[in-house]
């Protein structure tokens, strides 16, 4: 539900995401899962996956959201990070769901005191945007991972950044974390148009700042 929520309010900003990503002149940036270990995992075994942005290009990103979707009949959730590395400053805003159930939810903007040349600093050209921690469950096969509703802004928190695209993972999980599994290749994820409610959250923020 709150996803279907989420949506309705990203067709209210296409419009405007629309036109910012036709003039977006950099490289499109590509969000990706990174998985350890990184092909199989034994019943039991402990699963980190990485959400990572790159090809930034020196632009700053001043929130993102994403859905990290996962095997629930093959994985179960154990904790979840936020800006793991402080890469959106020390004191980030965070409205993130979390765990709910075969997807995690994140949903963050930028420390609203920093400067978007300190953000630049800090973020380089790709950086880790969260950590999710799982256990694999005692039935064997490959358990995806891949990512919806996701998004980049620039350091205004509500401007989208324009071609965002990304990537999944699989691994294998079987008794004795050597598979076998089947072969099959997962189809890449295709490129999303999502204006999200990083524009909506961003007002929010300058609205709570104005107040205090």
């Amino acid at each position: 539900m709150k996803h279907n929520l989420r949506a309705l309010g990203a067709l209210a900003c296409i419009a405007v995401a629309a036109t910012t990503f036709v003039s977006q002149a950099q490289a499109a940036p590509v969000m990706s899962i990174s998985l350890t270990p990184a092909t199989d995992v034994a019943y039991g075994g402990a699963v980190g996956a990485d959400i990572f942005v790159t090809g930034l290009g020196g632009q700053a990103v001043g929130g993102y959201q994403f859905v990290l979707n996962y095997d629930s009949s093959r994985m179960t959730f154990s904790n979840y990070l936020v800006n793991p590395d402080a890469k959106l400053g020390a004191a980030p805003f965070d409205t993130s769901f979390g765990d709910l159930g075969g997807t995690v939810d994140f949903l963050i903007l930028a420390d609203a005191s920093i400067t978007e040349p300190d953000l630049v600093t800090l973020q380089g050209g790709a950086f880790r945007l969260g950590h999710v921690d799982f256990n694999a469950l005692n039935n064997a096969g490959f358990a995806d991972f891949s990512l919806s509703f996701f998004g980049l802004s620039e350091y205004d928190g509500a401007t989208a950044i324009g071609g965002v695209t990304s990537t999944g993972a699989r691994l294998c999980v079987s008794a004795t974390g050597t598979g076998p599994c089947d072969n099959n290749v997962p189809e890449p994820m295709s490129a999303l148009l999502v204006g999200v409610a990083l524009g909506g959250l961003a007002l929010t923020r300058r609205k709570s700042k104005a107040a205090a």
